[in-house]
Order: C-alpha cells, then sequence, then structure tokens
C-alpha cells in the first residue's frame, strides 16, 4: 500500500469530486423542479413563449459559442483545436442545434395560434422571421453539419495544414459566422416586430 504522504505521490480527493458530482447534477434537477412549477403557475401561451425562448437562447448562444472557438483558435493557428470544434460541431449540429431550432419554430406557430389573432403569418416580422430560420435550417441541416464531419475527416486523413483543408475550413467559418448573423437577426426580429402595428 502506497503512503499518501510520499513525496511526488498525486492522490486524488475522492470526497471533493463526489461533492462536486452531486452538485452537477443536483443543480439541473433543481432547476427543472423549478421550471415546472413556475409552469404549473401560469397560461399556456406563456410556457410556450418561455419554451420558444429557452430554444432560441440555446440555438443562438451554441451557434455563437462554437463560432467564436473556431475564430479565437484560428487566429492562434492552434489547428489541432480547430479539429476538435469541427467534431464537436458535427454532434452539436445534429444533437441539439436542429433540435432547438425545430422546437423554436414550433413554439412560434403555437404563439402565433393561440394570440387569438394579434399576431398572424402576414406580418412583417412573422415573414420575416420564418423566412430567415427556414434559410438557418437548411444551411446548418445540408451544409453546416455534414461539412463539418467532412472536414474533421480531412483533417485526420490530411492534417489540418493541407490547402485543402484550411480551404474547406476558411468555407465552413465564413458561413458559420454568416448563421450566426441571421440567427441573431431572426431574435431581433422576434422581439423588436418591426412593421407591427
Amino acid at each position: 500500500m502506497t503512503d499518501p504522504s510520499i513525496a511526488g505521490t498525486n492522490v486524488p480527493d475522492t470526497t471533493e469530486r463526489s461533492w462536486i458530482d452531486t452538485i452537477g447534477w443536483l443543480a439541473p434537477l433543481a432547476g427543472l423542479v423549478v421550471v415546472i412549477l413556475f409552469f404549473a403557475n401560469t397560461q399556456w401561451y406563456s410556457v410556450f413563449k418561455a419554451v420558444h425562448v429557452l430554444g432560441a437562447i440555446v440555438w443562438l448562444g451554441g451557434g455563437a459559442a462554437i463560432t467564436v472557438l473556431a475564430l479565437r483558435a484560428q487566429r492562434e493557428q492552434d489547428n489541432l483545436a480547430l479539429l476538435q470544434i469541427a467534431k464537436q460541431a458535427e454532434w452539436l449540429g445534429t444533437r441539439i442545434f436542429i433540435p432547438s431550432s425545430l422546437v423554436v419554430v414550433a413554439m412560434g406557430f403555437l404563439l402565433i395560434e393561440k394570440s387569438e389573432g394579434l399576431y398572424g403569418y402576414s406580418d412583417f416580422w412573422t415573414l420575416f422571421g420564418l423566412s430567415a430560420w427556414g434559410v438557418s435550417f437548411f444551411v446548418g441541416a445540408l451544409f453546416l453539419g455534414p461539412e463539418s464531419g467532412r472536414l474533421a475527416r480531412m483533417m485526420e486523413a490530411h492534417g489540418p495544414d493541407h490547402p485543402e483543408t484550411q480551404a474547406r475550413l476558411a468555407r465552413v467559418l465564413a458561413v458559420a459566422r454568416a448563421d450566426v448573423v441571421l440567427i441573431a437577426l431572426i431574435a431581433a426580429d422576434m422581439v423588436a416586430k418591426p412593421f407591427f402595428a
């Protein structure tokens, strides 16, 4: 049996780790309970609106975070980090961003239907939001997700410094930045409701 007091021995403190793991699981569960309590004491319209906003936060926030991390790694010429970000972007795109964008649009339809005629599909802000959502959804589903996967595989096969890898990376980053701007415009449109009487 090794004496932990021997110099150079690194024995992890399992008590501290266990406590942190417990907090890591309890905090989201407690948050979920609070959200359920909030939803139980409000109208359905407010529930749909809250889910709509939370979905938008995940969609926009996640896309912005990936874009900023990629720009930082690109500026620092950290090709290993770019490889990891490309892999994570593909995983997040199919499992988080696409589902959250679908939640956003589904809740948007419910909000319009439950608005008792206050909002309609012919309003400029609604048309702009739906059109921009469609563009962003298809860009993400048909280009960013698959292209991020191809980029990660190309980096593994040819290395991150290969000219074709760098060209593909530049394309993905440019489209991702434009998509994040588009999603931000959708959020601004939903809040400001321009040209709404």
